[in-house]
């Protein structure tokens, strides 16, 4: 599948979401509906409480990343790798050790998330719940003015921590356009990415790159 398609398909999904979204009041980001209230607030309690972007806590993880620039029609043009080490603290990334790399221009893998359940978004389950252990709840801004992300958040049904995170920005100032995902797995009761990918776009001077983005992220250690 072709860059355009993979972000128009994911594109589509996010306007799912969206649209179901427009009811929504701006003075009611879960156009109340107490259910979808309860998991929100209990999403953003254990997102708190698992977040190792937390001031004081430590992590280090190495990720094995591949970067893909990607023509027009979907043919790869090129592939790099690069396997690096980083060291945080909380959001912050204190250091960073290249193990190995095929070129200099691999960017740099992207840690940072949105506090997706604190921030002034508007809420909707996502359609065609199948009642399964996970739930997936859309997030929408209630204007243009902002350049957060919008997408979908997948949470434990019974647990409430993040499992998967599917972020698309509409207006980010740096990409033609950008979508980034992430998956989740607990660590001594913290929740950390073991996979992030990015597909996007970049203006150029004659051209627009397309680019994907892949990184896998193991031996990964938190403590405080």
């Amino acid at each position: 599948m072709s860059t355009e398609k993979c972000h128009n398909s994911f594109a589509r999904t996010v306007l799912a979401v969206i649209v179901l979204a427009v009811s929504l009041s701006a003075t009611d980001k879960y156009g109340g509906d107490e259910v979808l209230q309860f998991y929100c607030i209990q999403a953003a309690a254990k997102s708190q409480s698992t977040s190792t972007l937390k001031p004081g806590v430590r992590a280090t993880a190495t990720a094995h990343t591949l970067y893909k620039r990607v023509a027009s029609n979907g043919r790869i043009i090129s592939v790099d790798t690069a396997v690096v080490r980083y060291w945080f603290s909380g959001a912050i990334i204190d250091s960073q050790v290249v193990k190995s790399s095929t070129s200099n221009g691999i960017p740099q893998v992207t840690f940072d998330l949105p506090p997706v359940f604190s921030e002034d978004y508007l809420f909707t389950f996502f359609p065609n719940d199948p009642g399964g252990e996970t739930l997936s709840i859309g997030f929408d801004t209630p204007d243009d003015s902002t350049t957060l992300p919008v997408g979908l958040a997948v949470i434990d049904r019974e647990e409430y921590g993040l499992q998967r995170l599917y972020l698309y920005y509409p207006r980010h100032e740096d990409y033609e356009h950008l979508s980034r995902g992430f998956r989740f797995m607990e660590y001594g009761g913290y929740l950390f990415p073991d996979s992030i990918w990015e597909v996007g776009a970049i203006e150029g001077v004659f051209s627009t790159e397309h680019f994907r983005l892949e990184s896998r992220i193991d031996s990964i250690t938190i403590g405080r």
